[in-house]
C-alpha cells in the first residue's frame, strides 16, 4: 500500500474487500466498495434508499475466496405506478416537447414524492432543466425525462448525464395509448437494465 495520503483517502472512499471462503462477510454500513469474488469482482452501493450488489467483471482465474450474490433492493419498495403515471400525464401535456422530472426520496419518512422540473431550454429532441432545492433529508432517487412522440432509448446525452447513483427512466411515444419506456440503474458510470411496469414479457404478462 502507498504512504501517499491521496491513495489511503480513496482506499476509505471505495475500498476493496475479499469475500470470505468460510466466514460471513462483514455488513456494509454506507457508500460504495468492491468485493472480490471467485465468481468475478463486484460492487457493492449502500445509500438511504438502495443497496445493490452487482457483478462488474469476472474473474479469468482459480482464486481461493467466496461468491458473491447480485441483488437489487430499494428502500421504498417497488416504484410507485400512480407516480409514473402522474409524470406521463405531464409530459403529454408539454408534447411536442421532452419533459423532466424526478421522484425523490425522502429518508425520514421513506416515501417517494414527483418533482417536476422547471424546463430553461426545451424542444422535441431536448430539454435542459432547473432541479429545485431539495430538503436536508431528501435525495433524487429516480430520474425522469420524455422523449416526447419519439421512442423510448437512451441517446448519447443520457449516458453523459446518467452519473452518479440513481434509477433512470425514459418515455417515448407519448402520443400513443401506451408509451414505451427503459429504465436502468446508474452506478457511478455503470448501467444495469431494469424491468418496469412497461415491459411486456413473452407471456403477456408485466413485470413488477
Amino acid at each position: 500500500m502507498t504512504a501517499d495520503p491521496r491513495d489511503a483517502a480513496i482506499g476509505v472512499s471505495c475500498p476493496v474487500v475479499a469475500v470470505p471462503r468460510f466466514g460471513a462477510l462483514e455488513p456494509h454500513a454506507s457508500g460504495q466498495r468492491m468485493l472480490l469474488a471467485r465468481n468475478g469482482l463486484f460492487v457493492q452501493m449502500k445509500t438511504p434508499w438502495l443497496d445493490c450488489t452487482t457483478r462488474v467483471a469476472e474473474v479469468g482465474m482459480h482464486l481461493p475466496y467466496g461468491a458473491a450474490a447480485e441483488a437489487i433492493t430499494f428502500a421504498f419498495g417497488v416504484i410507485p405506478l400512480g407516480l409514473l403515471e402522474r409524470f406521463i400525464a405531464a409530459a403529454r401535456r408539454a408534447l411536442p416537447n421532452e419533459a423532466a422530472g424526478a421522484l425523490v426520496y425522502d429518508a425520514r419518512s421513506g416515501a417517494l414524492r414527483l418533482a417536476m422540473h422547471e424546463a430553461i431550454e426545451v424542444g422535441p429532441g431536448h430539454v435542459r432543466y432547473r432541479i429545485e432545492a431539495l430538503a436536508a433529508d431528501e435525495l433524487v432517487a429516480i430520474d425522469l425525462h420524455s422523449h416526447g412522440r419519439l421512442g423510448a432509448f437512451w441517446s448519447g446525452e443520457d449516458d453523459r448525464d446518467d452519473q452518479g447513483v440513481r434509477v433512470c427512466g425514459v418515455f417515448g411515444n407519448l402520443d400513443r395509448e401506451r408509451p414505451t419506456a427503459r429504465f436502468r440503474l446508474a452506478l457511478n458510470g455503470l448501467f444495469r437494465e431494469l424491468p418496469h411496469p412497461w415491459a411486456v414479457e413473452p407471456d403477456g404478462a408485466l413485470l413488477a
